[in-house]
């Protein structure tokens, strides 16, 4: 072991960065949380010493802020342990989407299913190493049904309209001008398309509002946070923003945490926004993330979800931290956005990282459900999609991943 890793190791603080998936942003999976699970499996590993957290807000900017948790010893010295900041870029991934109204929204989505449509289908038989190609298959189904009920009503609107008192006015008026009556927008006819879809309309709404509950809540946020994600991806909206204001967390932290090292801890979505940061796309990377950048740790990471739907995205990427970073991957079998980072659906050994880059991550497998789970009901209840949820529950004295986190973490003296 050499001088600087000894000294690394005894000298430099571990400060984490805590970026969370999309759908955590109103299901309240928080820092606090997150770190609360990291201090107990520290506990559990420690004999006779507890340990406690304190939190704080900081202002990396005028206007962003980050909840700050420090893990410390629960004594009169009070030693610090691990501190954990977390980087919210919700807001700042779909600021210029909130404002748009809910059909909007909903619009956006329905076009984004449509356009994405080909592409799907094409994966069915040529899945590119994604090996849950039926499952997105019907995830977007279900998106499309869901903004197919919201922007039918639109026509529903119109229909109330024309069969009201006003539409028989408006017909009277036009009789009298033309003397006969339109064919196409006859009274018979509009009662007729009224008395037809009006049922179908009422019966699809009612049963959306019946099924999901806070529906316009749960569908105004499914809208702009997959549009949201998908011009991140596809078109590189708010990236420069969302990336900018990263780098000044990470700048704030280098400046305030003297001869630190910096682990990003990130979940779904949130894996996509660090590995962005770390091999950035056409650019030298950072000098910040060469300098104080120790370790990734990806948990249930699309890294191949967005692979085979948005194949230009890891293209031409800076590979300078190469095989300086510690790069953790927590994943399950039974979740079909996980990547594992093989080119099978096996439990093992990554095969593959970041194209054209020798760094492959760490494989750490979890699992809470039955493996060999996937019949018809399993299919059609969405049981590979609902695992994507299940590495931690939402009480923080369950069990988590991150029992076999923090073991790796040790092994590598990463706390």
């Amino acid at each position: 072991m050499g001088w600087k890793v000894i000294y690394d190791i005894i000298f430099k603080m571990k400060i984490g960065i805590y970026i969370s998936g999309l759908g955590q942003s109103f299901v309240n999976e928080t820092v606090e949380k997150y770190s609360e699970r990291l201090m107990n499996e520290m506990s559990f590993n420690s004999n006779g010493v507890e340990y406690e957290i304190k939190t704080e807000k900081i202002n990396y900017t005028v206007d962003r802020t980050s909840t700050v948790v420090s893990i410390c010893e629960k004594n009169e010295q009070g030693k610090l342990m691990y501190k954990v900041y977390d980087f919210k870029y919700h807001e700042i991934l779909t600021e210029k989407f909130n404002s748009y109204s809910l059909v909007l929204k909903n619009l956006w989505l329905f076009l984004l299913v449509v356009k994405k449509t080909p592409l799907i289908i094409r994966r069915l038989f040529i899945p590119a190493s994604y090996n849950r190609p039926f499952q997105t298959l019907y995830l977007f189904f279900i998106f499309f049904i869901i903004t197919s009920s919201v922007l039918i009503t639109i026509p529903a609107v119109f229909d109330l309209i024309l069969t009201s008192k006003i539409s028989d006015a408006i017909l009277a008026l036009k009789n009298s001008i033309y003397h006969k009556d339109i064919p196409y927008i006859s009274q018979t006819c509009i009662k007729t398309v009224s008395e037809t879809m009006s049922p179908i309309i009422v019966s699809a709404i009612a049963l959306l509002l019946l099924l999901v509950p806070n529906a316009n809540f749960l569908i105004a946020n499914l809208a702009t946070e997959f549009v949201c994600a998908n011009d991140y991806m596809e078109h590189g909206v708010q990236r420069q923003l969302l990336q900018g204001n990263l780098e000044l967390l990470v700048d704030y932290i280098t400046e305030n945490e003297k001869d630190c090292k910096i682990h990003f801890h990130t979940y779904s979505f949130g894996s996509i926004i660090a590995i962005d940061y770390i091999y950035p796309f056409g650019n030298k990377v950072s000098k910040n993330a060469e300098v104080f950048c120790e370790a990734i740790i990806t948990i249930g990471t699309p890294f191949e979800f967005v692979k085979s739907y948005y194949p230009q995205f890891y293209q031409s990427r800076s590979k300078e931290l190469g095989d300086k970073l510690h790069w953790l991957n927590v994943y399950s079998i039974a979740d079909a956005l996980a990547t594992n980072f093989r080119n099978d659906s096996k439990i093992g050994d990554s095969e593959f990282g970041i194209e054209k880059t020798s760094n492959k991550p760490s494989n750490i497998n979890y699992e809470v459900a039955t493996l060999n789970k996937f019949g018809v009901v399993e299919f059609f209840m969405l049981h590979s999609i609902r695992v994507h949820g299940m590495y931690w529950d939402n009480k923080i004295e369950g069990q988590s991943c991150l029992r076999l986190v923090y073991d790796e973490m040790s092994k590598r003296n990463l706390i």
